[in-house]
This record gives C-alpha cells, sequence and structure tokens, in this order.
C-alpha cells in the first residue's frame, strides 16, 4: 500500500500512460488513470492481466518478446502497434527498464507515449521516397529494356535474312545474342517488379534461400541504372560503381526486401561522394557469417555523427533527401535475423557490411535424381490460352522425353483429365475461362470425391511472383508458382523437385 501511495503521488497527474508489470509473470501490478483511459479499461480494468492484452489478437508471442527483451537488456525504448478495447489499433513509443519491487523481486516500469501521428508520418515520407526512387529506377530500366527489344529485333531480322539467302553459318550466334537479350530484357523486368513490391508487409514475405552475389549483381545492374540517368557531365564528378563478387554465398532473407537494402545502400555510398570518386560492393564470408559490403572513397562519416545515421529524418545530404533510407535498411536487416557495421574514417570513406548467418543448404545441395514416380514416363498438360507458348512448353517437354497434352481452356483440361491420367499440370494463372487458382480447387475436390491421385499443379504468371502466397498455394493444391519468362530447363527442373519422392 505504501508503494500504491507513492506512485500515485509520483504518476497519477502524468500525461503518459504509466505501467507497472511483474517482471516474472508478466501481469500488470498497476497503471495510472491515463493508461486505463488510453486503452479503454475501466478504472483498475488492466491491473492484473497480461501485458499480452493491450497486443492485437495473435500477437501473444510478439508481448513475450517485448518483456523478454527488456529484462535481457535491463531495458529497451521502440516504437510498437498496441490495440484498445473497443479494437482500434494505435502506434505508441514504449520505455521500459527493470525496477526494484517488493522485497527482492524486480517489476518493469514501462512508459508509453502517443506516436501514431509520427509513425504515420514516417510511413508517408517512406512511401514518398521509395516511389521517388521506382520512378527513378523506371526510366532506367526503360531505357535498359529498350535496347535489348533493339538487339532481339535486330538480330532477329537478320537471322530471317540469311535463312531466306540460305547464308545460316552465323545464325546460330544470332539466336544466342536474341535468347541472351530476352533473359536480360525479363531481367530488368522483374528486378523493377520486385522493386515495386518493397513497401509491402513484413510479415507476409516469404524468405528464400538465395545467392547473396548473384542478387549483389542485380542491384548493382540497377543502380547503375539510375546513376547513369542522374549523373550529368556538366557536374564535373564521374562516379564509378566496381564490384567485387567472386564468391557464392547462400543465405535465407527475403530476396526483395534484401534488394531493397542493397540498392539504399549503394545509393547512400555514391550520394557520400562529393567530388569523383568509387563505390565498391562485394560479397565475402568469414566466421559463419555472408558479408554484403559497400565501400565508398567519400567524404566519411563524424564520430559525433555516427550514432545518429540510422534514426529516422536525420540526415547531412541536404532537405532533399529524407533521411529514411539506413533507418529503413536497419529494419529490414533486423528483421531477417542481419547486422549492419559501420566502418569509416571522416574525409576517407566508409564500408557498410550487412551480416548474414551463412546458410547450410543452397539451391544446389538439394538437388535429388529425377523420378517420375514410378519409373514410366511423365505424363504432363499444359494449359494456356496464348497458343505461342502452348507450343514452345510442349515443344520443350517432349524434347525432354515428356509426354505432353495441351488445353486452350481450363474446362478443356478438365475434359483431358476425365480420361487420362495425367502426372502434373501446368496451368497459366490467369487462363480466361478459369484461373489457375479455381482450376486447383477444383481438382482438390474432383478428385478428393474420386479417390484417385490428384496431379501436381504448377502456376505460371506474367506478373511476378507474387509473396506471401503460401497460405493461398495450400488452399488451392498448388505446388509452385513461377514467374514467365521461364526457360524449359528451369521448368524441368522444378518439375524434378515436385515429382522426385
Amino acid at each position: 500500500m505504501v508503494a500504491e501511495k507513492r506512485l500515485n503521488s509520483l504518476f497519477c497527474e502524468i500525461m503518459e500512460s504509466i505501467l507497472i508489470i511483474d517482471a516474472s509473470k508478466g501481469t500488470i501490478i498497476w497503471t495510472n488513470p491515463h493508461a486505463y483511459t488510453t486503452f479503454g479499461f475501466a478504472k483498475r480494468g488492466l491491473e492484473g492481466k497480461h501485458f499480452s492484452c493491450l497486443f492485437p489478437p495473435g500477437a501473444e508471442t510478439e508481448a513475450t518478446s517485448v518483456l523478454n527483451e527488456i529484462v535481457c537488456a535491463d531495458g529497451i525504448f521502440l516504437t510498437q502497434s498496441f490495440q484498445r478495447s473497443d479494437g482500434h489499433k494505435f502506434y505508441m513509443d514504449l520505455m521500459a527498464a527493470l525496477i526494484p519491487w517488493e522485497g527482492e523481486s524486480s517489476a518493469i516500469l514501462a512508459v508509453l507515449r502517443e506516436a501514431s501521428e509520427r509513425k504515420q508520418l514516417e510511413e508517408l515520407r517512406f512511401e514518398t521516397e521509395r516511389l521517388r526512387s521506382l520512378s527513378e529506377l523506371s526510366a532506367g530500366v526503360a531505357h535498359h529494356f529498350n535496347n535489348m527489344l533493339q538487339v532481339i529485333i535486330g538480330f532477329a531480322g537478320l537471322a530471317q535474312t540469311e535463312l531466306e539467302t540460305g547464308e545460316t553459318s552465323r545464325i546460330k550466334h544470332k539466336l544466342d545474342q536474341i535468347i541472351v537479350s530476352s533473359y536480360a530484357a525479363a531481367d530488368a523486368i522483374k528486378s523493377l517488379q520486385d522493386f515495386a513490391r518493397c513497401g509491402e508487409s513484413t510479415a507476409c514475405l516469404q524468405k528464400d534461400i538465395l545467392n547473396l552475389k548473384i542478387l549483389a549483381q542485380r542491384a548493382v545492374d540497377m543502380s547503375r541504372l539510375w546513376l547513369k540517368k542522374n549523373q550529368t557531365e556538366e557536374s564535373g564528378i564521374v562516379i564509378s560503381i566496381e564490384t567485387d563478387l567472386h564468391e557464392d554465398c547462400y543465405i535465407s532473407v527475403n530476396h526483395e526486401r534484401m534488394l531493397e537494402v542493397m540498392i539504399s545502400l549503394i545509393k547512400n555510398g555514391v550520394e557520400s561522394l562529393v567530388k569523383s570518386g568509387t563505390v565498391t560492393v562485394g560479397v565475402t564470408s568469414g566466421n559463419g557469417d555472408a558479408v554484403f559490403y559497400v565501400r565508398d572513397t567519400g567524404v566519411g562519416i563524424k564520430e559525433v555523427d555516427l550514432k545518429r545515421i540510422f534514426d529516422p529524418f536525420w540526415t547531412t545530404k541536404g532537405p532533399r533527401k529524407s533521411g529514411f533510407g539506413l533507418p529503413s535498411a536497419l529494419g529490414i536487416v533486423k528483421r531477417n535475423g542481419g547486422e549492419i557495421v559501420v566502418e569509416t574514417t571522416e574525409f576517407e570513406g566508409s564500408n557498410f557490411k550487412v551480416k548474414f548467418p551463412l546458410s547450410k543448404l543452397s539451391p544446389e545441395s538439394q538437388r535429388r535424381k529425377f523420378d517420375s514416380g514410378n519409373g514410366a514416363r511423365v505424363t504432363s498438360l499444359i494449359i494456356d490460352d496464348e497458343e505461342k507458348i502452348l507450343e514452345s512448353l510442349r515443344d520443350g517437354l517432349e524434347a525432354e522425353g515428356h509426354c505432353v497434352l495441351t488445353a486452350t481452356t481450363v474446362r478443356e483440361g478438365l475434359e483431358i483429365l476425365d480420361t487420362a491420367e495425367v502426372n502434373i499440370i501446368i496451368c497459366d494463372a490467369s487462363v480466361q475461362d478459369m484461373s489457375g487458382w479455381d482450376l486447383g480447387r477444383a481438382l482438390k475436390d474432383q478428385f478428393k470425391r474420386s479417390g484417385k491421385r490428384k496431379p501436381h499443379l504448377i502456376l505460371l504468371t506474367g506478373w511476378g511472383a507474387e509473396q506471401g502466397q503460401g497460405e493461398r498455394m495450400a488452399r488451392a493444391g498448388v505446388d509452385a508458382l513461377l514467374a514467365k519468362p521461364i526457360s524449359i530447363e528451369n521448368l524441368i527442373y522444378q518439375m524434378k523437385e515436385i515429382l522426385s519422392p
């Protein structure tokens, strides 16, 4: 009672929410009046409840994690999402530390301050910065894409002329160039799609095992396009982006978010150069970690500023910069289980290192010997309303020894399944008469009633590989969702992965 009277005299008039929480049980011992008003509870309505009652439904694990962090770190400061008793969600700054309590026990003193407006402003500034970057990258990608189309059209025309004249000795070379340029153009579009989706909630984005070296090269290619568009001869400043990408390092992260981090750090390095200089992008490994680094020859960072570079809105680059690139990158890296280390010397440059634990698995290590299930020839059904796509996939799979059936509508494909035993179906996700997702659900119902073995289902999409689709794929019985364009070799590999025991 004495302790409670002291708390009442100290905190009751403060216009911030004050909580005292049992450090071992996580239950709320005491609150000031502003706290139960803020969270929509009656007087003393919070006391005795678990701290997790202030979080949105399903966030019990998150609440426990916050409590554990307070106890282990002896205090934290973070911005956290909470929920009122009426269901209204809002953000608050949470400052908490351990304090002595009755006897030898400890309690948590938590001070919560309204932060929804600031959080909304941060999100708006972040989205504005992302859209600006997307606009700049779009122009560079369009330039690159048109160059690739020029190569494709040019070599296709030359190959056609040589066929007509009978001079076929160099046609293979021209076809090789067409294939290489087509994949380069497709990769440019995929990079743009990936970056456009970088603002999605990380809660719905899946982690992938990826080669850090390959993703770093994509980030460099996109950054060079941005630099080419923004670097003018009149400025007299010449900036180059060099690479040191010789080592294969596999990590488990979300590839779109990691791409965003890489581009942000490369742009940060370029913007630190007030005169001609170099930004070097590299990948290495050591002590069980994969390391992506961006090293620049810029002005470096003052020691007094080093502690602030990851603070939102703080920047030394002038009013036109948002000051949100580095804080956003740090948040993404931490949520993916990594860390950022900064090495800098004023006037000599900086080196930003992003570290992730090396993955024990790589896509190559997971390759399995292909088997159709019973050693028999694989029978595939391809469904696509674009006849040229249907033709190319059919010819490619038949060249690999598959028995291939085709249909231009989903309903036609379902009729084929009534009379033929099919191992795997490859369907466009957006066929005109029925989507591939609806096909998946129809197959589950149809084969559940018949008791027969359901064929595996691969969906192909021209809209870019959608993220956060795991639950949707499970509901529809979809084994893989692959982005067009896809080579026959890659399609065969995916089929082997699905069909192998």
